[in-house]
């Protein structure tokens, strides 16, 4: 179970996790999941087969995604065999409260949270700043013309690491290769070149 309020970076990882357990469970309540489109057909089949469920919470609300977890917690504890194993993959501590639950009527549990292992950060946003600035190069004269698909562009080119996304576009403004204005990106090919050498 994913409390993808809490973990929206570990929607990452659904295709591995589809292979890895029987069933998974997505709750959330106002970020909704966002997936490459070659996911589609595997996501589809898995949804058909009732191996995964996308669950929006009708509310909004702070714990509001914890609460559909506590309740398909407690669903699929009646009605899947003894043998199971529970995971909520969730940085919140507070449902551990649903965990221990779980162990009090004999089932196996566990949460798991799923925070970024942080690294050498500066080398790394630094070599991911070129890496995007070779691909304007490459790709200058279909660049992105708005900040929200310029912002969905550098998503989609290190969708593995989700909190670069951010970092990176920060870095394009600092740095001078871009600059916005009113939603509409402005280039700076110099600025680009200095980048790359």
């Amino acid at each position: 179970m994913l409390d993808l309020e809490n973990c929206p970076h570990h929607l990452n990882h659904l295709p591995k996790s589809l292979e890895q357990f029987d069933r998974v469970i997505i709750c959330y309540a106002q970020r909704g999941p966002k997936v490459p489109l070659d996911w589609l057909v595997p996501l589809s089949k898995a949804l058909q087969q009732e191996r995964l469920t996308i669950h929006k919470m009708d509310q909004t609300g702070k714990n509001s995604a914890d609460f559909g977890i506590c309740f398909f917690a407690g669903l699929l504890a009646q009605e899947l065999p003894v043998d199971t194993h529970f995971v909520i993959v969730s940085n919140d501590g507070d449902l551990d409260h649903a965990i221990n639950l779980l162990h009090r009527i004999g089932r196996s549990a566990e949460r798991v949270g799923s925070q970024k292992v942080e690294t050498n950060g500066e080398a790394e946003d630094g070599q991911a700043l070129a890496r995007y600035c070779k691909h304007l190069m490459t790709y200058r004269k279909n660049r992105p013309a708005r900040v929200d698909t310029l912002r969905n562009s550098i998503q989609n080119k290190f969708k593995a690491e989700p909190g670069l996304a951010g970092r990176l576009y920060d870095a394009l403004v600092r740095e001078g290769v871009i600059t916005a204005d009113e939603g509409r990106v402005l280039y700076s090919d110099e600025a680009i070149e200095r980048l790359l050498h």
